[in-house]
């Protein structure tokens, strides 16, 4: 998604074609006419490809519902301010809804430019000259694949030179989900009305949506608070104001003292990374505890941990850590446990062991996911603890494959943070934050750098370091995965996602921070 500073919004609704009418209907009865609402559309729309692209030669494609009116109002509005454009009418006049007739006879009386698409006219010759198409031929209601003139207007779309801004939706793209029915509109911009639909966020549908912005419109206060959104996405706003606050009397025990437990022989890397995610976070104090083989490695390569050397077994940990960790685990204000620890019967023993023996909150991740198998265990850390696995870790926890999981990551999440009362980050594209009884969230930063071995131990730290700092669980998990991204697109920027490193994505973490930090 593009990222749209913004002083008033912390987070975006996503809607459902269904909830989007109940959101319209709702307004309606606040007494906000549909008309009012289509206005706002098209001038916000059409506001915000003049403040950002100029007066380029555009060529409007208008489709026969409400989405085709958004488009007119948008002509009448680039035209007013001196753009050249034109409106161009795919359907004939007595299929438009009254709303788009209304709009047309608007753009006509206003001086606009606005033509029908007749009979015989070669839809690929339609955008020469064109410097910009905008795609208003549908939005929210398609659940259909497009055919006939529909279907060849997408095509000349997708194979013009110009620039192509949707509104709302890329036509052709079902709103409701990541799937590909059909020919659709591959835009450069997609404008939002309002709220984020799922088909923005889920892929493969995403992909076809470009850079996404949320171009506002003034619901009625009180007119959306018993619409139930399929999720939200948080902002770069709402991601300042989760950052925990830091004390200037503070010291290291103020920012949380976070214990790390992770390694094996050939893991050491998962160990560091996670401790210095933590350290980007803000923690005061980050305690690493690793098979005592590892000592030598881990003190050679991160100079800011404190140390423990725990009992191995063939470079695993052994079953019985706790005589060693009890020290460390009594004063940690949160644990992460899992980056690196390898697989095995000695290892889940020493994992359970150490989630019955701390009741602050926990992060887990990799491999002492497979410890959460024993029912017990899972029921012991509910209400404190951040989970976070790839859909092949949580397959290992309920009866779902992974690529039933992927099918239906939104709802899986939802699911299982709702009957463990767990918060659930599950990694993916969209990451997906489940938060028992605080709603579901979205992740809409980050790009293919992210999949690397050792990322997801960094996320692991930056989860970590939060929860030592006093975030509550949600807001670490969302802080996490906004950041995690953020620093992999700021990365990008200048170089090439696909080179990025782990240790990269570290030393971009305090940038990410920063722009939050100063996000307005």
């Amino acid at each position: 998604m593009g990222k749209e500073r913004s002083t008033e919004r912390s987070e975006y609704l996503v809607l459902t074609a269904t909830k989007q009418r109940e959101a319209d209907g709702a307004a309606e009865r606040a007494g906000v006419a549909r008309e009012r609402l289509m206005e706002a559309a098209g001038s916000g729309a059409a506001d915000w490809i003049l403040e950002r692209l100029g007066r380029p030669k555009t060529l409007v494609l208008v489709g026969p519902g409400g989405n085709g009116g958004d488009g007119l109002v948008l002509a009448r509005r680039m035209a007013a301010a001196g753009a050249e454009v034109e409106a161009l009418i795919a359907a004939p006049e007595e299929r438009l809804s009254d709303l788009t007739r209304l709009m047309h006879e608007r753009l006509v009386e206003s001086g606009g430019r606005a033509k029908f698409m007749e009979e015989g006219i070669d839809p690929d010759r339609i955008p020469e000259g064109a410097e910009l198409i905008v795609d208003s031929l549908f939005g929210t209601g398609m659940n259909r694949p497009l055919g006939g003139v529909y279907r060849d207007l997408v095509g000349a779309a997708n194979a013009s030179d110009a620039s192509v801004v949707s509104l709302d939706l890329p036509s052709g793209l079902p709103s409701d989900s990541g799937a590909i029915i059909g020919e659709a509109v591959r835009a450069d911009v997609t404008l939002a009305m309002e709220f984020l639909k799922p088909a923005h966020l889920l892929f493969p549908a995403s992909s076809y949506c470009g850079d996404v912005a949320v171009v506002p419109i003034d619901y009625p206060e009180g007119a959306l608070k018993r619409i139930d959104p399929f999720a939200r996405v948080l902002t770069g706003s709402g991601a300042r104001d989760l950052l925990p606050q830091r004390r200037p009397d503070g010291h290291k025990g103020t920012f949380g003292r976070l214990l790390v437990v992770a390694g094996s022989t050939g893991m050491s890397g998962a160990a560091i990374l996670c401790c210095r995610g933590a350290l980007c976070a803000g923690a005061g104090l980050v305690t690493l505890a690793v098979p005592e083989s590892l000592l030598p490695i881990v003190e050679a390569s991160l100079l800011e941990a404190v140390t423990i050397p725990l009992p191995e077994e063939d470079g695993h940990l052994a079953p019985n850590p706790l005589k060693r960790l009890a020290p460390a685990l009594s004063r940690a204000d949160a644990v992460a446990i899992g980056p690196g620890l390898s697989r095995g019967d000695g290892v889940k023993e020493a994992v359970a062991s150490v989630l019955s023996s701390h009741h602050g909150p926990y992060v887990i991740d990799a491999d002492a996911i497979a410890a959460l198998a024993d029912p017990d265990i899972l029921s012991r850390i509910a209400g404190r603890a951040v989970l976070t696995p790839h859909p092949g870790e949580l397959s290992g926890l309920i009866d779902l494959s992974t690529d039933e999981i992927d099918r239906d990551r939104v709802e899986v999440a939802r699911r299982f943070a709702a009957d463990n009362n767990i918060v659930l980050l599950l990694k993916g594209r969209p990451t997906v934050i489940a938060i028992p009884g605080g709603g579901l969230y979205l992740n809409p930063t980050g790009n293919t750098g992210l999949a690397t071995g050792g990322s997801g131990d960094v996320l692991t730290g930056l989860i970590g370091g939060f929860l030592a700092g006093g975030a509550p669980l949600g807001d670490a998990a969302l802080l996490g995965a906004y950041l995690h991204g953020l620093a992999a697109e700021l990365y990008a920027r200048d170089r090439s996602e696909r080179s990025l490193t782990p240790s990269d994505l570290v030393d971009a973490l305090p940038y990410a921070i920063r722009e939050v930090e100063r996000w307005s």
